[in-house]
């Protein structure tokens, strides 16, 4: 700013000798340039020039930051541009700044990685496949059956997943719906095919729980009922995930 008032050039290694700096009728530093017959702000037109090592460029960018929502480095060092002021090195004190913002750190932490807990014996232990199952049903999908009159009717059908938690091999049974009856006839026959199965895994939905009664709904209930007797005639044991434990039963 001497020099300036002096009318005398600027050091050629100085930071601000590419700006064309010029002193206002203020005496504020602005930056120069060939903008000055554009018709925006004069703020905007020649910003004025803030040593970056000042507590006030510190205070702006912290100011402007916080006015730009947390915004990354490129929108808050355009938001303090766009509002009259160069900040020298504004780049690495905007940096510096977001990387000290409270609210920055918890918007981009990162999260923590999640160790699964070992695997049950039922994943680990040899056997003959199809020893230990998971079950799911699927469903339903509209299907296109034809009658004898030569008319279309369309009616649903659904699928049950029996996956073997050794070998991850998957048998796939389609029954007509979602009742007791069904599912035992898909589990004779996937124990006809495959052979006797000591253990069965499923979530507690309502398709295998007892509250269907509670929602009138027409379903699978293991617990009670007609797949209860066949189970403990079959001496095959039926294990339910805890509740609200999804991750569990990511195998089938």
């Amino acid at each position: 700013m001497k020099l300036l008032s002096r009318n005398e050039p600027i050091l050629a290694g100085s930071s601000i000798s590419s700006l064309s700096p010029f002193i206002d009728e203020h005496g504020i530093l602005r930056v120069g340039g060939r903008r000055s017959k554009a018709e925006i702000s004069s703020n905007i037109k020649h910003p004025a020039i803030i040593p970056k090592k000042s507590h006030v460029a510190s205070l702006l960018v912290r100011y402007f930051h916080e006015k730009a929502q947390h915004q990354g480095r490129l929108i808050t060092e355009a938001t303090l541009r766009n509002n009259g002021f160069w900040v020298i090195g504004a780049k690495r004190l905007v940096s510096s700044v977001i990387h000290k913002c409270v609210v920055c750190r918890k918007l981009r932490g990162k999260f923590q990685g999640q160790r699964m807990a070992d695997l049950p014996s039922d994943r680990v232990t040899p056997g003959a496949p199809f020893t230990v199952v998971g079950v799911d049903v699927s469903g339903p999908c509209n299907i296109v059956a034809r009658k004898t009159g030569g008319g279309l009717a369309e009616s649903k059908r659904w699928a049950v997943l029996f996956t073997c938690l050794g070998t991850r091999a998957v048998h796939i049974e389609v029954i007509e719906d979602m009742s007791s009856s069904a599912f035992i006839n898909a589990l004779r026959r996937f124990l006809a095919i495959r052979g006797p199965v000591k253990e069965f895994r499923s979530d507690r939905e309502t398709n295998f729980v007892g509250a269907l009664e509670d929602i009138q709904a027409k379903g699978i209930c293991v617990e009670a009922g007609p797949v209860k007797t066949h189970l403990q005639d079959s001496k095959i044991v039926w294990k339910f995930n805890p509740p609200h434990a999804s991750h569990m039963d990511g195998v089938w």
